[in-house]
């Protein structure tokens, strides 16, 4: 099938007909749950597993604009295929070149033929040999490409699983963009930890949930301990530097359903979901030890710096309200400064 054309309804049979009330049915039911989804990497992994599961395929990988600066594609979320995290897919492709000018699904020798001997794009060629590439687009611009393999039993696409395909391109490339946009709205730019306002937000709302199904909840308040004479002796772009690699720490020693956000300047705040303060405990001395073992470079060699904690578990005969669980962390946090810095201390304790 080289290219992709709609059905006229007296070219349909019955069967066709049924066929085409049930996919419709099923991409309003699609659609409606990715536009109601503005968690990014929930609404991508959604995206992916509805691939599969709609078109029986058992990998599937999507890349996406993510730079700016530029507008090449880079690896976001598989399911199936092995990709190398940095994988990028170079604005100079053919591939890319293709897709500024056409929007309809390719098929696998149309992929075949763009990418298998272009240098850009060759060795992904080998790696995913797609049956498929689907063009996510919203406003005339490319937002990323999904790549799908041949199905588990081997049967070719049909033409109307082309034309579904394409109606779920078009609500996906919304529900992405729209996702993106949100998630921009809620993070911190120079961290990628959600912003203070985010924060207040969601903590309100876990100290609910908390409550009506009385799981335990705990809140870590951080400090960068003697900030300021790092900025004042090396300068802000070297501060800015331990920021960005103490938020880094923070991404990578926390669970993808806690909620971490830069609370202000040098200061951080983590909510535990369904964590008791013993736990949080180790979350944080494991995130201390990771930022004091931390080393910087700098002109006259290197810089460590080191992180004071204070964590608090919800208790609602005490925590009236959010701002009453803050400043219980908030007063170990200083406990924490007031004893000699880069440890961990507890409300409990105090």
């Amino acid at each position: 099938m080289s290219e992709l054309r709609d059905y006229t309804l007296a070219e349909m049979d019955r069967e066709d007909l049924e066929k085409m009330v049930f996919d419709l049915q099923n991409l309003i039911e699609i659609a409606l749950s990715l536009s109601s989804n503005l968690e990014f990497d929930s609404l991508v992994e959604s995206l992916l597993y509805i691939c599969i599961g709609q078109m029986l395929v058992d990998k599937v990988v999507l890349f996406l604009h993510v730079n700016f600066e530029n507008e090449d594609l880079s690896f976001y979320m598989t399911r199936g295929y092995t990709v190398d995290p940095e994988t990028k897919i170079s604005e100079k492709s053919q591939l890319l070149n293709h897709f500024r000018t056409n929007w309809k699904i390719i098929n696998s020798a149309k992929a075949k033929e763009l990418m298998a001997e272009d240098p850009y794009t060759s060795e992904l060629y080998a790696l995913l040999a797609p049956e498929i590439v689907i063009p996510l687009r919203s406003k005339n611009t490319l937002n990323g490409l999904i790549f799908m393999s041949k199905k588990i039993m081997d049967t070719p696409y049909t033409e109307q699983e082309f034309l579904f395909l394409d109606k779920l391109s078009k609500f996906a490339s919304i529900a992405v963009e729209n996702s993106r946009l949100y998630r921009m709205a809620t993070l911190d730019r120079m961290t990628g930890l959600f912003i203070h306002h985010y924060f207040q937000e969601r903590l309100a709302e876990e100290i609910k949930r908390a409550e009506r199904m009385n799981n335990p909840l705990t809140l870590l308040m951080a400090d960068l301990d003697h900030f300021k004479d790092v900025n004042d002796t090396h300068g802000h772009p070297q501060g800015d530097i331990i920021l960005k690699g103490t938020a880094n720490i923070i991404h990578q020693n926390i669970r993808s359903f806690d909620i971490p956000s830069r609370y202000g300047g040098e200061e951080f705040a983590i909510i535990l979901a369904d964590t008791d303060i013993t736990a949080a405990e180790h979350i944080a001395e494991r995130l201390r030890k990771r930022v004091e073992d931390t080393a910087y470079k700098i002109d006259s060699g290197e810089i460590r710096i080191t992180i004071s904690i204070g964590i608090a578990q919800f208790d609602p005969e005490i925590d009236m309200t959010s701002k009453d669980l803050i400043k219980r962390a908030d007063e170990a946090l200083y406990s924490a400064k007031a004893h000699g810095r880069n440890r961990v201390v507890r409300a409990n304790d105090l």
